[in-house]
């Protein structure tokens, strides 16, 4: 598809809409866990146990910072490390019963102020950004794979 200066104008605008919610949902946060040991908590949820070198790679986090956030988690019973099943001397960090608990009530805490910021809005408002629902589904669904050969 071919973008014309009114279509990127446009798509820079929601670009910046979106920056301005996601760092009103981090300024509205009232937690016990950082905005980096939520996205670790997060991250093991969706990709499963980790190791730290990996996981500070994925999160763009020093590997000492990550070390010490991995500490800081496995001390509130959140992750737990684990033997890597590839390599004996390695180890994995996972995401405990305790830390999924924790991640689905931050996730249910940030529904709910979102749900309540929408009540706010009138109902073409509602009903527009309910249209959008499956756009912004896909824009956020992960890439589909592309081999390499083709």
């Amino acid at each position: 598809m071919r973008m014309n200066d009114e279509t990127a104008d446009e798509h820079l605008a929601l670009g910046r809409a979106f920056e301005e919610i996601a760092a009103w949902l981090r300024r509205s946060r009232r937690t016990d866990v950082s905005a980096t040991g939520l996205s670790v908590l997060d991250r093991l949820d969706v990709d499963g146990p980790l190791r730290v070198t990996d996981l500070s790679a994925a999160e763009g986090v020093t590997q000492p910072a990550t070390t010490s956030l991995v500490n800081r988690l496995a001390e509130a019973g959140w992750v737990e490390r684990e033997p890597d099943p590839d390599d004996g001397r390695a180890q994995r960090v996972r995401l405990t019963p305790s830390g999924h608990e924790r991640l689905h009530r931050h996730r249910a805490d940030r529904s709910r102020r979102l749900a309540d910021r929408l009540a706010l809005l009138g109902e073409d408002d509602q009903a527009a950004l309910t249209a959008a629902l499956p756009a912004l589904r896909h824009l956020v669904a992960p890439a589909p794979r592309r081999d390499e050969d083709s």
